[in-house]
């Protein structure tokens, strides 16, 4: 009889493990098509820039948009959002779509002067802060720094305490978290909220990568694309 127990307690831990992943993604789903249904196409915005696009160009736009797919449909939910993925992202966009134009050289980034590519970064900018002030992410664009610090030094000072570092040893943390989550089995509203937190949290991450993505490109673009031009 309790082996039976257990088993059905297993099972439906298992089970409301599923339901909140299944959620997360339902969540995260619904929330990117929702925002790429008013999001501008970026081939519109930049045919009124450049007119008439070149195969270069159209080479370098399935970069952005590749790109762009990479955070919005992948299927795993474990996007991470932090200054080092940001520049990043930012440095390898810009290198990749420099290569679409000047193949040939080395270090293709370097075709651009330092005030161009400070111009380029002051653009994306000031087109991402004003994506914030209609964007969902709204309510979280003056969140300080200072607050995000904060959270994380005292996440360093527990995980840090010599009580945390011995029920980690003996994984006494693994056993705490497998007991929270099986009594709270039968709490929907437990499950409920996992789903919600973390399906916002994963949407709020991929929409704000996304979008960097599509302006650097896109900036990019018409930087690269215009010193080719003058080339050419």
């Amino acid at each position: 009889m309790a082996g039976n127990a257990w088993f059905w307690v297993l099972v439906g831990f298992l089970g409301g493990w599923l339901a909140c992943c299944l959620v997360t993604w339902l969540v995260v789903r619904r929330r990117l098509f929702r925002s790429l249904a008013s999001e501008e196409d970026p081939e519109a915005h930049l045919t009124q820039v450049l007119g008439t696009l070149r195969p270069r160009d159209r080479q370098a736009l399935e970069l952005i948009r590749a790109r762009r797919r990479h955070y919005l449909v992948k299927l795993k939910p474990d996007t991470r959002l932090s200054l080092n993925e940001i520049s990043d992202l930012a440095q390898t966009l810009v290198r990749e779509v420099a290569r679409v134009y000047h193949p040939e050289e080395e270090r293709p980034e370097l075709k651009a002067s330092l005030h161009d590519l400070v111009g380029l970064y002051r653009r994306v900018g000031d087109r991402l802060a004003a994506w914030l002030e209609k964007a969902p992410l709204r309510p979280f664009r003056e969140l300080e720094l200072k607050t995000v610090l904060r959270y994380h030094e005292l996440y360093l000072q527990v995980t840090g305490h010599p009580w945390y570092r011995f029920m980690r040893r003996h994984h006494l943390d693994r056993a705490a978290r497998w007991g929270w989550g099986a009594a709270n089995l039968a709490n929907p509203w437990y499950w409920g909220w996992r789903a919600a937190y973390a399906g916002g949290r994963e949407a709020m991450s991929r929409l704000f990568l996304a979008k960097v993505a599509a302006l650097v490109g896109e900036e990019a673009m018409l930087l690269y694309g215009r010193r080719r031009m003058e080339k050419d």
